[in-house]
């Protein structure tokens, strides 16, 4: 595989990688990559190297890549229209965990779904709450979607369930999670994770975006999907911005 994405910070084989995901790496060959879609405000669609597939906050089903199965999973982190569709939900024919916490073991990819909050002072859950967040092992890498988290701090129990993030899916800003670019509660939340790689979700204001690439390492993707392998990821924390997003700013583009 051609690496030339963050070709300027490629790090050397990530050991880390291996060691806080074990369940997970004796299933994926060292420079095997996973493919990650992203349409917006959040929908993520997962494929690991052996072809299983997690969808997440799904709200455009015909943006899929290919229609559901029963060997799929779907997630989804709160009960709102733009990262929910109901007939979706009730009609997927695979394994779900919807709008609560829980774990589901595939093949080679291990999931876990978290109680948050959608704002703070929100009441944590196990079903029916306000947020959920769940954190993917997949292809050696930790993927955590945090939905439409608005707490001001992550947790200690949040943060030990978490671990070593390699990617993070997360807002920034939305004025329904209290979450803006004045009180920098969505940047405080990742400095908490540190994950080398950010995707922000949802239509950034103009004031984050500029916040975010003065703070990380900015990129661009227009693609459809990025294809990533631990090799490929930054050692410090980086942002790519798709989707929409990915017409904010003049940035490298990042090319997976």
């Amino acid at each position: 595989m051609k690496h030339t994405f963050f070709n300027a910070f490629l790090p050397l084989f990530l050991i880390s990688i291996i060691c806080c995901n074990p369940t997970i790496s004796k299933t994926a060959k060292a420079g095997d990559p996973i493919q990650l879609y992203y349409r917006d405000p959040a929908q993520i669609e997962l494929i690991s190297p052996k072809g299983s597939r997690v969808l997440i906050d799904v709200c455009d089903p015909g943006k899929l890549s290919s229609p559901p199965t029963e060997k799929d999973v779907l997630l989804t982190t709160h009960n709102h229209g733009d990262h929910r569709r109901l007939d979706f939900v009730n009609s997927f024919p695979g394994q779900q965990l919807d709008v609560k916490i829980g774990k589901i073991m595939m093949e080679d990819v291990m999931i876990r779904g978290i109680a948050s909050a959608h704002y703070e002072g929100a009441e944590f859950r196990s079903e029916g709450g306000s947020n959920y967040l769940f954190i993917v092992d997949m292809g050696r890498l930790r993927i955590a979607h945090f939905g439409d988290i608005g707490q001001d701090v992550l947790t200690p129990k949040q943060l030990t369930a978490l671990g070593k993030v390699d990617i993070a899916i997360t807002q920034l800003s939305n004025q329904f999670s209290g979450m803006s670019a004045a009180n920098k509660k969505g940047f405080n939340l990742m400095d908490q994770v540190k994950p080398r790689l950010i995707i922000p979700t949802h239509i950034f204001a103009p004031a984050c975006t500029k916040m975010a690439v003065d703070k990380w390492t900015g990129y661009n993707s227009y693609k459809k999907s990025i294809s990533i392998s631990p090799e490929d990821l930054p050692d410090k924390t980086s942002i790519i911005f798709m989707g929409q997003n990915a017409y904010s700013l003049k940035l490298p583009n990042a090319d997976y």
